[in-house]
């Protein structure tokens, strides 16, 4: 027991040193109840849950949504109430412990510290170098900036990234069992965590550590081995995606659907370029990194920092706006950033010290993988290049494998930010082990200095000489009498930050050849650790500082900022059952409105993209147009005319109108209402023509319907009926019941979201067929009489995905337990025994 206890402690006090610096670092979230004010996060709230927890608390038994209609006319899967599958524990109660300290704030590094660590330990590093190297990866700046940022589900994707690599070191040393568990695990919980893009690029990663071990396995001729590694690894994948199949599902039922699909609308330019089945490149290309903003992984503010950081009264900006007679304070915004994205947080800074280890750890690594990880991480910094490097991007972009589904390739860089503590760690551990030859430490030592203590030593002597301190973006700014001080400044930023990082680096060295040169090393080794790790510590924590300090926390909650307008209580009074609202303010970026009623607005990235495409060809001309009338009119009259001029808005069932939260809304007399029976059916060849037909058609007269529903219309003769009509009974984000009476067989119109699959018709309790009309809306043929019809939200596929995911989680978490106990029972086996005998 004592023998446990001595190996198993020193981890759990490496757990709470974690502990610990989670809490400090984030005490205003974790220990005052506040949180980071930040739009992501605020949006997600916005996004309809507010509607969804009403629907929720009068669900039937059983009953579920992922369904709903409070964004852009309708959209699936942003928002849910109840399941689709029985409710079983799985694998993610392990997350809960680590998540629970807090979730969208220091959970996230807390996550990343531990997953590390574990990740240092498999290698083999001492638990003193451990910590360090989960400092150096939990607290690199990109993750902080990502807590502030409120990107909580790509934080710990990348938190758990370790734990991936973690099983494959075991399963490569031969330790199948934890191997195999600690991988099935890694992936399992990076895909659960719903960021497929930074999964992607950790795969990618993978795909090259395998293929180093494939080529040491297939030189050693061990193909035995090598089967067996594989067939784990493949395993693994195959039962860590079946707990993501809901998931998954939903990401590829989405996705072939919204604007990271491909468009069905003619777009081939003039230049020839090759149209992406995925995302427009310039769009998935905005945030691309700069190859000499690189810097910035050793060099914090070779690049500014963030956008509209702040300068003090010492700054040439400070003067000169004094000078030339402005309003200053003691410390000013300014746009210190000055690289190739349109705006940024922060920079990705890796550390100093991090930096100089990891060149050292290329020198002095033996182990011929670590040349794989040195590929992998280099060509995911090609990828994070984008528009940068465009002649090998675009080629990635069209060619490798999904790539053209994801945007802001900066992102990339996630896993250089992986693999640089990983190779600085093991390096320092070659070298606490003493396993690194004296004469190539010292090359090594003397080289690394060279390289990153040499640039930083340049940056800080002669800024100028690399940089230009110039945006493509400070056209704006270049006639303003304070522009020429703003350079100066950022010259400054990027050479005060070259020292303190050249004094970093100096300090982590002057430590290595301490040690180098000390006779007791173990004594030696203790000082190493803790200076490595306290170095390393500082550096980060200050600079991270800079973007997430005491500063960013307020009291409010999200739901405590969506607070009714006058607008909205006045639009909340209308007990009709369903329509929609539009916010001219804006209306295709904000949440605002979708939090208190359904708007053909909204935020998300991955919109429908034929909701996209209309509010590209028709909805953004036609509130244009309403805002011109707003402008112009002198009476309430002349506005309400102008919707006699927007069918599209009509057609949407777009009821009011909000110009400004603190009036009353304007309210459409020209809608559609729910539904309608159309007396014309215009079929049309394609989506282009589909389109142009919404410029000329009366959506009351005339439906436009793709050929390719055809068959839905086969035998059908109109026959107006004056008398016709249809009504809505009743609502439900997952349930619409109408009405319909008519003498003749009609074609009716929803002025409801078309998407397939997932909504189900019935006609009186049997099923029935709807198609799409109006390029966005369904349609269907209803028969003469009184018939009640239900649309009703039940994608087949995704219920069956749910319950696969339902029961191999919890076969994961019984497999998890099953390991655990058997680890368990061996360590104690031998005492039992031992007792057993001498009794």
């Amino acid at each position: 027991m004592q023998d446990v206890v001595k190996k198993w402690g020193k981890h759990v006090l490496a757990i709470v040193v974690f502990l610990v610096l989670t809490i400090v670092y984030f005490s205003p979230a974790i220990l005052d109840g506040k949180r980071i004010q930040n739009a992501d996060m605020t949006n997600v709230y916005g996004m309809g849950s507010s509607q969804m927890e009403e629907y929720a608390q009068t669900a039937q038994p059983g009953e579920f949504s992922e369904w709903s209609d409070a964004m852009f006319g309708g959209m699936p899967y942003v928002t849910h109430y109840g399941h689709a599958a029985p409710n079983l524990p799985g694998y993610e109660v392990l997350e809960k412990p680590l998540k629970g300290i807090d979730y969208v704030h220091g959970g996230m590094v807390f996550v990343g510290l531990v997953c590390f660590y574990l990740l240092m330990c498999v290698m083999g590093v001492n638990w003193l170098l451990a910590i360090a190297g989960a400092i150096a990866f939990a607290f690199a700046s990109y993750n902080i900036i990502l807590v502030l940022a409120g990107h909580v589900t790509k934080a710990y994707v990348i938190a758990y990234m370790p734990v991936v690599l973690a099983g494959m070191v075991l399963l490569f040393k031969r330790n199948y069992m934890w191997g195999g568990i600690l991988f099935l695990l890694g992936v399992a919980l990076s895909v659960g965590n719903s960021h497929l893009q930074i999964t992607y690029y950790l795969v990618l990663l993978c795909v090259f550590i395998y293929l180093g071990y494939l080529t040491w396995q297939i030189k050693q001729k061990a193909y035995k081995e090598l089967g067996k590694v594989t067939a784990i690894l493949i395993a693994c994948v195959l039962l860590a995606v079946l707990p993501n199949a809901r998931n998954m599902y939903v990401h590829w039922d989405l996705g072939q659907s919204s604007t990271r699909g491909a468009t069905e609308l003619t777009t081939a330019g003039a230049s020839g370029e090759k149209i992406s089945s995925g995302l427009d490149k310039d769009y998935a290309f905005q945030w691309s990194y700069g190859k000499s903003e690189l810097l910035t992984l050793l060099i914090p503010h070779a690049y500014g920092g963030g956008s509209g950081g702040t300068l003090d009264s010492s700054s040439e900006f400070y003067k000169s706006l004094k000078a030339a007679g402005y309003q200053v304070k003691n410390e000013m915004q300014a746009p210190t950033y000055w690289g190739d994205k349109p705006f940024t947080q922060g920079p990705v800074y890796f550390g100093a010290g991090v930096c100089f280890l990891f060149v050292l750890g290329m020198f002095v690594i033996r182990n011929k993988m670590k040349w794989w990880l040195f590929a992998g991480g280099f060509f995911l910094v090609l990828l994070a290049l984008g528009r940068n490097l465009d002649w090998f991007n675009d080629i990635m972009f069209h060619y490798l494998p999904m790539y053209n589904k994801f945007r802001t390739v900066e992102m990339a860089l996630v896993i250089p930010g992986l693999v640089a503590p990983i190779i600085a760690f093991w390096g320092l551990k070659e070298i606490v082990n003493e396993q690194v030859d004296l004469s190539l430490l010292k090359k090594g030592l003397i080289g690394s200095v060279a390289l990153t203590g040499g640039l930083c030593l340049l940056i800080w002597l002669f800024p100028s000489l690399l940089l230009s301190f110039q945006s493509n973006y400070d056209a704006q700014y270049q006639e303003q009498p304070w522009y020429a001080a703003l350079l100066m400044d950022r010259s400054s930023l990027a050479s005060s930050d070259a020292f303190r990082s050249f004094l970093f680096i100096l300090l982590t060295a002057g430590l290595v050849f301490f040690f180098l040169k000390a006779k007791n090393k173990k004594r030696a080794s203790l000082i190493l650790c803790i200076g490595v790790t306290l170095f390393t510590l500082a550096d980060l924590w200050t600079v991270d500082r800079r973007y997430l300090n005491d500063k960013n926390y307020v009291k409010e909650k999200p739901a405590d900022i969506y607070k009714a307008s006058v607008a909205d209580k006045e639009i909340l009074k209308d007990p009709t059952i369903s329509y929609r609202v539009v916010n001219l303010n804006n209306p295709f970026q904000e949440t605002t409105t979708s939090y208190f009623h359904h708007s053909i607005g909204g935020y998300h990235a991955a919109k429908l993209r034929r909701y996209q495409e209309l509010i590209d060809h028709r909805l953004s001309q036609e509130l244009s147009t309403v805002i011109q009338a707003f402008q112009k009119a002198t009476s309430l009259e002349d506005i309400q005319k102008v919707f006699s001029q927007t069918p599209s808005l009509n057609m949407l069932n777009t009821k009011y109108v909000i110009y400004h939260p603190e009036q009353a809304p304007v309210e459409n007399p020209f809608i559609y209402g729910n539904a309608w029976f159309v007396p014309e059916v215009r079929i049309v060849e394609n989506a282009d023509a589909e389109m142009e037909a919404l410029h000329t058609i009366h959506p009351l007269q005339t439906a436009v319907v793709d050929k390719r529903f055809t068959e839905e219309l086969n035998g059908f003769q109109a026959q107006p009926d004056s008398m016709a009509s249809i009504t809505l009974d009743n609502y439900r984000p997952n349930r619409l019941t109408y009405t319909t009476k008519a003498v003749t067989e009609q074609i009716a119109v929803f002025s409801e979201v078309f998407y397939q699959p997932g909504w189900k018709v019935t006609i009186d309790g049997q099923p029935a067929s709807h198609f799409r009309a109006d390029w966005i809306l369904r349609a269907m043929r209803v028969p003469a009489g009184e018939h009640q019809l239900v649309f009703e939200f039940r994608p087949e596929g995704y219920i069956v995905a749910a319950n696969i995911s339902a029961y191999s989680s919890f076969l994961i978490l019984l497999l998890f337990i099953a390991v655990i106990g058997y680890s368990v029972w061996k360590v104690f086996r031998p005492s039992t025994q031992q007792e057993n005998k001498e009794e």
